[in-house]
């Protein structure tokens, strides 16, 4: 049986990934994004928890931002498929990290800071408190149609 452990500290995810990637995108909200071994970028707003089994799978479950190009990103990124919430208010996803080639941070620290100092409210950048380190879960051995472990 296959046991899953769920961790939504920073501190604790940068045991298991990069240390900014942890920290930043399970701490606060901005504009991020996968880009994905098919060459489509999944934009995200958050990295809500991260899921890693016995078998050392790892899953990210993250809040899905807007499809499309985002605003600013230089000529040789604007080809790609910039995947998104599918419908409004469709925004929950879980990611298989063995899928993940890159993160990226679309917005830049200065321009965050530029569009505080404009008066934009900017309450969700700030990390938010996290009360629980890590919650163990068991599941089955059942496996996607794709051989992959869910």
């Amino acid at each position: 049986m296959t046991t899953w452990t769920r961790v939504i500290d920073p501190d604790i995810a940068v045991s298991l990934l990069p240390a900014w990637f942890a920290a930043r995108m399970l701490g606060a909200r901005g504009s991020y994004g996968f880009l994905l071994t098919t060459g489509d970028v999944v934009r995200v707003s958050r990295v809500t928890a991260i899921h890693v089994s016995s078998n050392g799978s790892i899953l990210i479950d993250a809040l899905l931002d807007h499809a499309g190009v985002p605003g600013g990103v230089d000529m040789a990124w604007q080809p790609k498929h910039f995947l998104g919430a599918p419908v409004p208010g469709a925004n929950l996803a879980t990611l298989n990290l063995a899928q993940v080639v890159m993160a990226i941070e679309f917005t830049a620290p200065e321009i965050a800071e530029n569009m505080a100092v404009a008066g934009v409210d900017q309450r969700d950048a700030f990390p938010a408190t996290l009360s629980v380190g890590t919650d163990p879960v068991a599941a089955n051995d059942a496996e996607s149609s794709m051989g992959q472990p869910v």
